[in-house]
């Protein structure tokens, strides 16, 4: 390369702001990182540490000689298990090429017809598919590709929501879904017992294992086939699809009260929350239910009679009562002592939920069909960082996406896909449109200022949070319905200015810090242009 060798006195300029820019920079990051320790300091937190995790050791002819696998996640002892506890059924067990039609068959939308979309952000956590989007046909994503029948299961092939499951209802009969999903139908189990099959443990960790990728994550459907499920009795069968369709209905007619009485604040207050507390009910009634059907499963496949009760060093022990029956969650990962050691801390301050302080708003996610190289900037989660939003590679147009919402002034935008919990806050109106898999977040709390709470987002005592609600894989999904339960600790006013006014000056030298950047470089620029002429 041809370096242009320009005076002494334009490159000791152009060195001048560039070791300032530099010098600014490094005080910025320092000014961050103090923000961080002095918030550590506060909550008492400084020096909180997670457990290591488990190996296993195995020959050439062990592993890749007959899997054709050579990462050390697919070996873990745990996986091992899972198989023998699904192999030692009484009634048997089979593998799911062999006991479900996979329906992977691509579907063409028409242009001009409405469908409903099922995407992942969709599915509740109990098999049930909470709402959907209606586009025409020629407005669906790429991956819309998928047609789904009443009585179907789909289960999410990706890593991070692989449970991501639902029962397709008869509202959604003949709708699409994305081809991220399997979408299955079994002629040896009913499909509410299939469901509750692909949510169990041991189904949901035999899944991970078969997961491999690098940026994008996911089990194959050969790896996916090869799956062993047990082949559940036909009578308990039948007492799963009792429970399922109970939790299903109990929803349904907690929602339809919902949407007759049309609860607005007012009329909450008006009624005393009597609407209120009867569809809070239905849906807790619902959700026990749900419980009761998952915890007939693990009765019967003996997921319950190999609990060992004693809690060696690493791990943790829970009664029924405490966790599953509490948290719908039977997976290990979820009861970690480092999550029990972070609310217990937690458990020193005020504490008050997102749900509690904010409002969540969702943009859209309108497909790579509508990405344009001019128009409104698009903002993915690859485009966000703590520190601010990066000049991104996609525009959309700005006559079709006029009424999509915008971040305005101290809106906090917090990613809830891929790399989920990098929050940033908004220092001023900007006219860009996110995707959907970046939340915003409008404080309505004045007891909570917004540089304070972008700084909590962004440090361990959330990220913690979101890696036990959203899985540890490469690529996760953090549902808005699990960052509106997130735990905030509220530190008092002052230690909330004090962490404020460190942040603010942070950012101040980091803009400086890139002023100083670019004049360094159209100084260069000039004096080459003036050479040239």
């Amino acid at each position: 390369m041809d370096i242009p060798i320009l005076g002494k006195d334009i490159q000791n300029n152009v060195a001048q702001h560039l070791q300032i820019a530099n010098q600014k920079r490094i005080v910025s990051q320092q000014l961050y990182a103090s923000a961080e320790s002095y918030l550590l300091d506060c909550l008492g937190m400084a020096n909180f540490a997670a457990n290591p995790d488990a190996y296993n050791i195995k020959t050439l002819k062990e592993s890749f000689l007959e899997t054709g696998r050579f990462d050390s996640e697919y070996y873990l002892p745990k996986y091992e298990d899972y198989i023998e506890l699904v192999h030692s059924y009484p009634n048997g067990y089979d593998l799911i090429g062999n006991v479900c039609d996979i329906k992977d068959n691509n579907y063409t939308p028409v242009n001009g017809i409405q469908y409903k979309y099922i995407e992942l952000a969709n599915i509740g956590k109990s098999g049930e598919i909470t709402g959907c989007n209606e586009q025409a046909g020629e407005e669906l994503p790429t991956r819309a590709r998928r047609i789904v029948h009443k009585g179907d299961v789909i289960v999410s092939s990706i890593e991070g929501s692989l449970d991501s499951c639902a029962l397709v209802t008869d509202e959604y009969d003949r709708a699409l879904c994305s081809t991220g999903f399997y979408v299955l139908k079994s002629h040896q189990h009913n499909p509410e017992t299939l469901l509750t099959l692909f949510k169990s443990l041991p189904i949901q960790n035999l899944m991970k294992k078969g997961c491999s990728g690098t940026i994008l994550t996911a089990i194959g459907k050969s790896e996916f086939e090869k799956i062993p499920i047990p082949l559940i009795r036909q009578e308990v069968q039948d007492e799963i699809a009792k429970h399922v369709k109970k939790s299903f209905e109990l929803r349904m007619e907690a929602m339809q009260l919902l949407e007759n009485a049309k609860l607005t604040v007012e009329n909450i207050i008006e009624n005393g929350g009597g609407n209120l507390l009867i569809y809070n009910e239905l849906q807790f009634s619902a959700f026990e239910e749900w419980n009761q059907a998952v915890w007939l499963l693990f009765t019967e496949i003996g997921i319950t009679s190999n609990i060992d009760v004693k809690a060696p060093i690493g791990s943790t022990y829970k009664k029924l009562s405490n966790s599953f029956l509490k948290s719908g969650r039977l997976d290990a990962e979820y009861y970690q002592p480092k999550y029990d050691h972070l609310f217990s801390e937690l458990k020193r301050f005020k504490t008050k939920t997102i749900r509690q302080i904010a409002t969540l708003s969702k943009s859209i996610e309108p497909g790579s069909d509508a990405y344009c190289e001019t128009g409104i900037p698009f903002i993915r989660v690859a485009d966000l960082s703590k520190f601010g939003l990066s000049e991104p590679a996609v525009y959309l147009n700005k006559l079709e996406f006029k009424d999509t919402i915008r971040p305005q002034k101290d809106t906090i935008l917090l990613s809830k896909d891929g790399s989920v919990g990098i929050a940033y806050k908004m220092e001023e109106p900007i006219d860009v449109i996110t995707s959907g898999a970046i939340i915003h977040l409008n404080i309505t709390d004045k007891d909570v200022l917004p540089d304070y709470l972008t700084l909590v987002l962004n440090s361990f005592v959330v990220k913690l949070q979101a890696e036990r609600d959203a899985g540890g894989s490469i690529i996760q999904h953090w549902k808005p319905s699990e960052i509106e339960d997130v735990i905030i600790p509220i530190l008092p006013t002052s230690e909330q200015v004090t962490i404020s006014k460190m942040l603010q000056q942070s950012f101040t030298l980091r803009k400086e810090s890139k002023r100083l950047l670019q004049e360094a470089i159209q100084i260069v620029e000039t004096a080459i242009e003036e050479n040239l002429v």
